[in-house]
């Protein structure tokens, strides 16, 4: 039986926070596109495209767990989950993540609970998140 507590002011802005970062991450994929796996650019403006947004590739020449992340999401979120795939293995797990906000914080919201699914669940699938892009970084430098 998951922790059942009120939603205090802080959570509540939590909850808020997290799922407008969902609806604007989902909705990004309707104003940026993926035209080669190396950058991204706005619709409509295939010769300004957007800059790398990782400082570890751009300082030091070295992919983050992260790098390849934000293509891999816009890839899904476009329906071509090959080149989602391709850009980061992990990428589909975290776009079912971002999908999985629109349920849980709205249920949230409306039933004002801190923690509707429990206070371990939320936890353990973070952790879990954290390892497999961590894991996944680590095979990327070996292989």
């Amino acid at each position: 039986m998951p922790d059942v507590k009120a939603l205090s002011p802080v959570r509540f802005r939590r909850h808020r926070f997290m799922l407008m970062l969902a609806s604007v991450l989902v909705a990004s994929a309707f104003i940026f596109r993926v035209p080669s796996h190396d950058r991204v650019e706005l619709v409509g403006l295939a010769n300004l495209p957007m800059p790398s947004l990782c400082m570890s590739k751009s300082l030091w020449g070295i992919e983050c767990p992260g790098c390849g992340l934000t293509r891999s999401l816009l890839c899904f979120f476009h329906g071509d989950f090959e080149a989602s795939l391709a850009l980061h293995r992990i990428g589909w797990v975290v776009a079912v993540a971002v999908i999985l906000q629109f349920p849980y914080r709205i249920t949230a919201l409306v039933r004002k609970e801190d923690h509707p699914l429990g206070t371990w669940f939320p936890k353990v699938f973070g952790r879990v998140l954290i390892f497999l892009l961590l894991g996944n970084w680590i095979v990327g430098l070996v292989l």
